[in-house]
């Protein structure tokens, strides 16, 4: 039983402009983004960082996570290493 390979297809090209040069017309004509749009995504930014910074707290106030770093402290004093606390 012989293999059939399947035909080989051939597309000719659409568009006489290369892919570079198509990006570069994009960069070059890009708007600027819209105050609105900015305004937004700093919000969200406020948003989030508040997010984390609650979460944060929450990580902090853990028992496992406390008993960590109180660990942390006391070795570091052992070894004489006050930077690192």
């Amino acid at each position: 039983m012989a293999a059939q390979s399947a035909p080989k297809v051939v597309l000719k090209s659409t568009t006489k402009m290369s892919l570079n040069e198509r990006f570069t017309n994009m960069l070059k004509n890009k708007q600027p983004m819209p105050v609105n749009i900015r305004a937004s995504m700093q919000q969200q930014q406020q948003l989030a960082s508040a997010r984390n910074r609650r979460l944060a707290q929450q990580m902090e106030n853990r028992p496992s996570v406390q008993a960590a770093l109180k660990l942390k402290q006391g070795v570091c004093h052992q070894c004489g290493l006050f930077l690192c606390c």
